[in-house]
């Protein structure tokens, strides 16, 4: 195993692939030899697949097939998309049934299946209906599985390429369960500092109302009252329970309201443990009589020619009651804290361990690969690889530490901007806003706004929206990331607003990105579950040992997205008087090597 970190710009993926692509190019006899390359967003994946492995291609006068393979939920599910127009078309948001029709004339000329190629926001309730998702999949009984399903249509595919893009999430969701669907020799991970929160991404268990809603409804089953009988299982019997379930759910949800929403639970509420012990045996009462099914399913019963498509409907369901129980069961508890951090977020109980190196390594080891890269221009702290190690469990074999080829005194200025407000509070939003919409309008434009919440990103986007101006405002969520990253790097003179998503894999060489503007050093809430937890696990050295260290990597791949080549200039600008303050954090050291200047706004500024 070998680890590398380097700047950003300086074409660490091509140090590894070229290598490695040469390799797979002289063992052509050995079809089943394939790279798989991982990375943390979506952004990094797209630039593989459009720019860096085509040019990889050109240039080493290879002709290797290659592709994407993204979550299930980039996807579309054909079988929740074959009700959008089976009695008019399904109304979203009051839209007359539009997004319903675009759909379904995509349906007949997709290859992919892939739901970027629509040209609706990632958070639309139409691609949110219709997308795939491992919940609501019926697997091997699904009638469009067998040649039709884009999901297994897309790994099918894959066999046939010898590099593989996907992401972390992707791969650890199959990792846990037994393996990535497609085999591979050479393994790359790029955003390798991401690594640890990706996997914990995977393994975090969440119950919540809209779940029980979802499955609670009646019409969850009664489309198969015929099919049930067949098992003498009464229908209005298991209605009838049901009824119960839903009665117990909407009280325990209601009880979660008095939680405050993002707090941390460490310990076992006993009125709350209560009603979700009361809705438990609620659920095993309505499921007991459909035991049969499951004894059924067992011994062969159901197969493509004798009612497969209804009990794979009903026995999804029962799967997901069960899932969801379980999930609420371990949630309440709050039985492992600290390892484990518990919470309620919105109407939903969520966990998640705290530390997951032992998962991390044996995932990363599964595919038995015969060479395994991490890289990332954030993998140590002052140049010490310990701390990765520790959050990852992989310990490579060797490492290596590259210097930046970039002259950062003259390339890039840095600017401080205290913004001397509590965070989080309108004075604060209001000043941050009002210090971007100035910053960018003395550059013309030409910037990349990092915010460290999505409320935040709302209020600097309605003020930078709320008069015309000489360049475009893009923000995200508004488009997909790629179709925001293409307008962003075709109009020379606009401004990207965005956040967490868009502080790596973001390569905008030349006058199109001068300015990258960062509220605040990245530091998660002080109420944030996860981090009072690790609190509780570490004691009183985790801000030093844990917090600060993750914070400064995030923070240099913010800073990283200006300087992408050798002619490039512009300048930072990060809103927090800490970088200048807290010289005991030494935020500056692990900055690039430049002048940082600080500057005041004036709280009554206009």
């Amino acid at each position: 195993m070998f680890a590398a970190e380097a700047p950003p710009g300086i074409g660490k993926t091509f140090a590894l692939l070229v290598p490695a692509m040469l390799y797979l190019s002289e063992t052509e006899n050995d079809e089943s030899k394939r790279i798989l390359v991982l990375t943390a967003g979506i952004t990094l994946q797209e630039q593989l697949i459009a720019k860096d492995i085509p040019n990889l291609n050109s240039l080493l006068e290879l002709d290797m097939p290659y592709g994407l393979l993204k979550g299930r939920r980039n996807y579309v599910c054909l079988r929740k998309a074959a009700n959008l127009d089976n009695s008019g078309y399904l109304d979203f948001n009051q839209d007359g049934g539009h997004a319903s029709l675009v759909i379904s004339e995509w349906l007949r000329v997709t290859e992919r299946g892939d739901l970027s190629e629509l040209s609706m926001a990632p958070d639309s309730p139409a691609i949110l209906h219709v997308a795939s998702s491992s919940k609501s999949c019926l697997g091997n009984n699904c009638p469009f599985m067998r040649g039709s399903c884009f999901v297994h249509k897309n790994f099918r595919i894959a066999q046939d390429w010898k590099i593989v893009v996907a992401n972390y999430h992707l791969y650890f969701s199959h990792a846990v369960i037994g393996g990535f669907p497609v085999s591979y020799d050479i393994l790359i991970c790029d955003e390798a500092h991401r690594i640890s929160d990706c996997a914990r991404s995977v393994i975090a268990v969440e119950a919540s109302g809209d779940d029980a809603k979802r499955l609670f409804r009646p019409r969850q089953i009664q489309p198969y009252e015929q099919f049930l009988s067949k098992f003498s299982i009464n229908l209005q019997e298991v209605l009838e329970k049901m009824d119960l379930c839903r009665v117990h759910a909407e009280s325990l949800y209601d009880l979660l309201q008095l939680f405050r929403d993002g707090e941390s639970m460490t310990r076992q509420d006993e009125g709350f443990i209560k009603k979700v012990k009361e809705l438990s045996a609620s659920i095993d009462a309505m499921l007991r009589p459909m035991q049969l099914l499951d004894d059924a399913a067992a011994d062969g019963a159901f197969n493509e020619n004798y009612n497969s498509k209804e009990a794979a409907e009903v026995l999804n369901w029962k799967r997901e009651v069960k899932e969801f129980e379980q999930a609420l069961l371990w949630c309440a508890s709050v039985g492992k804290f600290p390892e484990w951090a518990y919470w309620r977020t919105g109407n939903a109980v969520c966990s998640a361990p705290v530390k997951c190196p032992e998962i991390v390594s044996e995932a990363i080891s599964i595919g038995k690969p015969e060479k395994s890269f991490f890289i990332s221009a954030t993998l140590t702290i002052e140049n010490d690889f310990d701390f990765w190690i520790r959050e990852t469990g992989i310990e490579p074999d060797k490492t290596l530490v590259v210097d930046s080829p970039f002259d950062f005194l003259s390339q890039m200025n840095g600017v401080i901007i205290p913004v001397e407000e509590r965070v989080g509070s309108p004075s604060y939003d209001d000043l941050a806003a009002r210090a971007v919409e100035k910053l960018c309008e003395v550059n013309g434009g030409r910037t990349l706004v990092l915010l460290s919440s999505i409320r935040l990103m709302r209020v600097v986007a309605s003020r930078m929206k709320r008069r015309a101006r000489e360049y475009n405002v893009l923000v995200q969520g508004e488009h997909s990331q790629a179709s925001l990253l293409k307008r962003f790097r075709e109009d020379e003179t606009s401004v990207l607003i965005g956040c967490v998503s868009f502080r790596e894999g973001v390569d905008i060489p030349g006058d199109g990105l001068t300015q990258v503007i960062i509220d605040r050093i990245p530091f998660p809430h002080p109420r944030d579950p996860l981090t009072q937890a690790r609190g509780e696990l570490e004691g009183r050295d985790s801000f030093m040992r844990v917090t600060l260290p993750m914070a400064k990597m995030f923070l240099r791949q913010a800073v990283g997205r200006l300087i992408r080549n050798k002619t490039d200039k512009g300048q930072v600008v990060i809103l927090d008087g800490r970088v200048l303050d807290r010289k005991d954090w030494k935020v500056l050291e692990c900055l690039p090597k430049s002048k940082f200047t600080r500057m005041i706004i004036k709280n009554n500024a206009q």
